[in-house]
């Protein structure tokens, strides 16, 4: 069969496989068309955000413009590279410096950081070096390996490139700050303000006491019931501490004179040396606040403060030789007092003396025991029972070494051993209530105006007001003309104790603006000192011609301060820019 008999049935053309391959060759342009064809599908098909902005260059000449505000050079453009550096820069401000300029991070906000920077640029704001060194002290100050690991925890390669971010960030914080030198506030404002702030009132009250109700609890007896909730629950916590049992200590002291210093049990263990006059220097100084006080002088005496608090080594004489060396004897006892099993035999053998307190002593009587009484006793309870504690206690002649046998804490008597204190306390809240309750019946009674609803308070003239507290049985009180706030300078003197007229100023004073001449504010609870129901009568505006310096000096700084946090505030925002700068979005 040959060949082309084969082709014309149809048969396949056999290959020989090892026969070497044919290529044809393609022209350098038909290459090129083709790569640049599968190029322009790829692009087509998957294009990125970075691949748009450069597609955008390309054909538009340049990056997209973002924003456009007003500087006083010109309008500029904000482009996309300004807007992401800005963005950048907002970040980092709130990483290294801990706060943001902006509130947040919109696109409107972004555009406000960017014309801040602008305005960096126009006003050629630069940063000393002294300025960035003030800036980055806390990070420096710990050394140069701290600082440098500080810097590349947030991958800056150089201290040069990390300083240069935190410039830009100060260049930033430097405009808002001469921005804010704008913010001039007249004094006429100042003024205004102190006046508004320091607006007079005139109060007049009358108070409640719950001492008047006293004989109307006498014969009243609480439940047993009520006697336990108030036992349990009802107690504050100054009424508990003083039910409560005191805190008491059983314990043991071992005691060393300096006449014992001078028996032979003492000098067969301790030989001491001389002190050097540098030893009784520092001796002196570490117990001269605890050992050498100048006594009080005694009644009809004169107070001679040209002597000192503490009497000088000069006035101790041998004293002070003295007390060292008993320092040091009671400080060797206590080496070898611990290994004692019998602490009376050792201090027998000792030449010193032991003194047992088997049974506790309450804290308060531990100064005024007899031989040691001493305000460091109260240490026993902070120390661990039956373990002598290693800091002796010295005293004029005597130094002692004291441990803890076993202590009671602080607790509530039972129920039954405090009965009667629990009913006195019953019937003083009994006396607050009836209080309370008669201070709000006689609000509830005052007169008011047709149509009124229900929480509406009373609005009275003052002869109204006194005309019903005195049909009342109640006294009428008159706080005089005062300050709304506090006023050293022409404040009234009232006395420490005056709790009702401070609460009552603070009360009545930080509402003012919203209360009404003759309204009635109450009952305002003081506690003990009693339910008050007060008028606020009459205001008028304060005379700025009485101002103390002091008080004109304060009401500038603080007005000038209040303006420039106001045109901070209404400056640093895009709105604010907006209206400053003409500053908008592109589009708009």
């Amino acid at each position: 069969m040959s060949t082309s008999k084969s082709k014309k049935d149809g048969q396949p053309k056999v290959v020989d496989q090892h026969a070497p391959v044919q290529t044809q060759s393609m022209s350098r342009g038909k290459r090129a068309l083709i790569l640049a064809v599968s190029i322009f599908c790829l692009l087509i098909f998957s294009v990125t955000g970075p691949m748009s902005d450069v597609f955008a260059q390309w054909m538009g000449g340049g990056p997209p413009v973002l924003g456009v505000v007003d500087l006083p050079s010109g309008e500029h453009e904000i482009d996309q590279n300004e807007y992401r550096r800005a963005a950048m820069n907002m970040e980092w401000e709130g990483r290294l410096l801990g706060r943001t300029t902006m509130p947040d991070d919109d696109t409107e906000s972004v555009l406000a950081y960017a014309t801040l920077m602008l305005l960096a640029d126009e006003m050629e704001v630069a940063v000393s070096d002294g300025q960035l060194q003030a800036q980055l002290q806390p990070f420096a100050q710990q050394g140069a390996e701290a600082y440098r690991s500080f810097f590349r925890s947030y991958r800056f390669p150089s201290a040069i490139a990390f300083e240069n971010q935190v410039r830009q960030l100060l260049r930033i914080q430097a405009v808002l700050s001469l921005l804010s030198v704008a913010a001039v506030a007249s004094e006429e404002d100042a003024l205004a303000q102190w006046q508004e702030d320091h607006e007079e009132m005139r109060v007049a009250y009358t108070v409640f006491y719950p001492s008047a109700f006293a004989d109307k609890v006498m014969n009243l007896e609480a439940t047993e019931e009520e006697l336990q909730e108030l036992y349990d629950n009802g107690l504050t916590p100054i009424q508990r501490a003083d039910l409560e049992n005191e805190q008491a200590v059983a314990f043991q002291t071992v005691v060393l004179t300096a006449e014992d210093l001078d028996s032979d049990a003492v000098k067969a263990w301790y030989q001491p040396e001389e002190p050097s006059e540098e030893a009784l220097n520092g001796f002196y100084n570490s117990n001269k606040f605890s050992l050498y006080r100048r006594p009080e002088p005694e009644d009809g005496q004169e107070v001679a403060t040209e002597l000192g608090m503490h009497l000088t080594q000069e006035e101790l004489g041998d004293r002070l030789r003295r007390d060292y060396l008993l320092n040091k004897a009671i400080n060797e006892l206590a080496f070898d007092l611990p290994a004692a099993e019998d602490v009376g035999a050792f201090a027998d053998e000792r030449g010193a003396t032991l003194l047992d307190f088997p049974e506790p002593i309450a804290l308060s009587g531990l100064v005024d025991l007899e031989t040691i009484g001493h305000i460091s006793l109260r240490r026993l309870f902070q120390g661990e029972d039956t373990i002598w504690m290693p800091n002796p206690v010295q005293m004029e002649d005597s130094a002692y070494l004291m441990r803890p046998m076993s202590r009671t804490e602080r607790e509530l008597p039972a129920l039954a051993d405090i009965r009667e204190d629990l009913m006195t306390i019953w019937r003083e809240s009994k006396q607050q209530e009836l209080a309370e309750e008669a201070a709000q019946a006689f609000v509830d009674a005052l007169p008011r105006p047709e149509g009124a609803l229900e929480g509406d308070p009373a609005v009275l003239s003052a002869e109204e007001f006194t005309a019903a507290a005195s049909a009342a049985g109640q006294a009428m009180e008159d706080m005089g003309w005062v300050s709304r706030r506090a006023r050293p300078a022409a404040d009234p003197d009232w006395p420490s104790d005056a709790t009702i007229l401070r609460g009552l100023r603070a009360k009545i004073g930080g509402s003012l603006p919203d209360l009404l001449d003759g309204e009635v504010v109450g009952p305002e609870d003081f506690g003990e000192d009693g339910i008050a129901v007060a008028q606020m009568v009459e205001r008028r505006m304060p005379e700025t011609a009485t101002m103390w310096p002091m008080e004109r000096d304060r009401a500038l700084m603080m007005n000038q301060y209040l303006s420039q946090q106001r045109f901070m505030s209404d400056l640093v925002s895009f709105e604010g820019l907006s209206r400053a700068y003409n500053l908008r979005k592109t589009g708009e």
